[in-house]
């Protein structure tokens, strides 16, 4: 399966969902546009968009430039249950559509990443439901992964 040109819009559309629930979250919503760009995870996607903007077509990037900042949302420990399950969704749609290029000469590396991110993910518990939703999300990812054509670059210890 190829990488799909019209991946770019995908990735925006998950973009501007993840951005706008981490903005309503307590530990965005107090801070000024200034504070903004500071912040690391709200750092990295303005960077990634910045990127976006002068590409045309997604297969012109690395798979592991795009997925990066959403499995560092996956991997913060400040991050809540449900922002925390948007990104996980979004890892989930990427693999799913097959934005993740499986001719790629760093896909072996990228399954690897996604593999630790969603396995080693940490987030702020709100309640028992929404973590919950979290667990299962990070389950549907690594079946998605397992099952993609990609799922055949983990290792043995990934799996």
């Amino acid at each position: 399966m190829t990488c799909p040109g019209n991946g770019i819009y995908v990735l925006q559309g998950e973009m501007a969902t993840l951005l706008t629930a981490m903005r309503r979250g307590a530990r965005w919503s107090s801070h000024s546009h200034q504070d903004e760009e500071q912040d690391i995870l709200m750092r990295s996607f303005t960077d990634l968009k910045d990127i976006l903007n002068q590409i045309g077509d997604l297969r012109e990037l690395d798979s592991s430039h795009f997925l990066g900042p959403f499995l560092e949302v996956i991997r913060s420990e400040e991050t809540t249950g449900p922002v925390t399950s948007l990104a996980l969704a979004a890892i989930n749609k990427f693999l799913s559509y097959g934005l993740v290029d499986p001719t790629s000469k760093s896909v072996a590396t990228t399954v690897e990443n996604i593999a630790d991110a969603v396995t080693h993910a940490r987030f702020v518990g709100t309640d028992q439901a929404s973590d919950g939703v979290v667990l299962l999300k990070i389950l549907q990812v690594l079946r998605t992964l397992i099952l993609s054509p990609e799922g055949s670059m983990l290792t043995n210890e990934s799996v």
